[in-house]
């Protein structure tokens, strides 16, 4: 990664969704038309293959093909990070080198999931991610998902031994993004999270945000994390909508009416019902 490219890592990104066809594939031509329209809308940066992207249901092929599709529809004029997570250390390390073959110039990985892990495990896991390839790892911290968190302990340990390049945090405390901030910000880039904390994540210094909303909403996100506080009470009234239904079926079934034919999500994300599809009608009238 060029020096360039290290600077732009800043500003507002997305945690793109994955879009799928009827029959179940991933659909790499809405990747690539979304894309442009995230960029064209202000964006500054795109997290394919994570959180929102559903990659718990993806294969690995499909995660490397919605990077490549990501750097493809870029081409250059913003920085692709690719979403890494994996059930195995073996997974992980082969989705970084394929992030690294198709062009991200960072990934961001969760500790392991689900299972307690010690500060020593985590370390041993993202050490395996920063041996795969020379791309920055970001350590991603969401806890209320992985159950389990990046401590500050264990990122003293990772930071000293030059492992990490950086830490998206998507706990929306404030604390905990302060200390990141305090801690680490003259060392490596720290991204803030969760929806509602982006113009306190400004606030408290954090280098980014990583937004959800911000798929079927770039411009807004654009304009919120460029200064303009005032958009953060209609950030939150989205985002309390959203989660009343699913966020990620409802940002999808939003983006349809726009036009990008995401189709449905994998189970268990799937389904909107009449009711449910009547609200967020209104809420995209409301959006225009």
């Amino acid at each position: 990664m060029t020096e360039s490219a290290v600077q732009r890592l800043a500003g507002c990104y997305i945690a793109n969704l994955t879009p799928f066809r009827a029959d179940g594939s991933v659909d790499l031509d809405t990747v690539k038309l979304h894309t442009n329209w995230l960029i064209e809308n202000g964006v500054d940066g795109l997290c394919p293959a994570g959180t929102t992207g559903e990659f718990l249901f993806l294969n690995t092929q499909e995660k490397a093909d919605i990077v490549r599709a990501n750097v493809e529809a870029a081409a250059g004029r913003v920085p692709v990070v690719a979403g890494v997570w994996g059930l195995s250390v073996q997974e992980v390390t082969l989705l970084t080198r394929l992030a690294a073959d198709n062009g991200a110039v960072a990934v961001f990985l969760p500790p392991p999931i689900y299972y307690p892990a010690s500060d020593d495990s985590v370390e041993a896991w993202y050490r395996a991610a920063a041996a795969a390839s020379n791309l920055p790892v970001y350590a991603y911290n969401i806890p209320q998902y992985a159950a389990n968190t990046v401590t500050f302990e264990c990122l003293d340990r990772l930071t000293s031994a030059g492992i990490i390049g950086g830490a998206k945090d998507s706990t929306g405390k404030k604390e905990r993004v302060a200390e990141l901030v305090k801690r680490y910000g003259d060392r490596f880039r720290i991204f803030a999270a969760s929806d509602g904390f982006a113009a306190e994540g400004r606030k408290l210094g954090a280098d980014g945000f990583i937004s959800a909303i911000g798929n079927a909403a770039p411009s807004l996100f654009a304009r919120l994390w460029a200064g303009d506080d005032s958009l953060q009470p209609e950030v939150d009234e989205i985002r309390t909508a959203l989660k009343s239904v699913g966020s990620i079926p409802a940002l999808k079934y939003l983006l349809e009416k726009r036009g990008f034919p995401f189709g449905e999500s994998r189970i268990p994300c799937s389904g909107l019902t009449p009711e449910q599809k009547r609200m967020l009608d209104a809420l995209a009238e409301q959006m225009q």
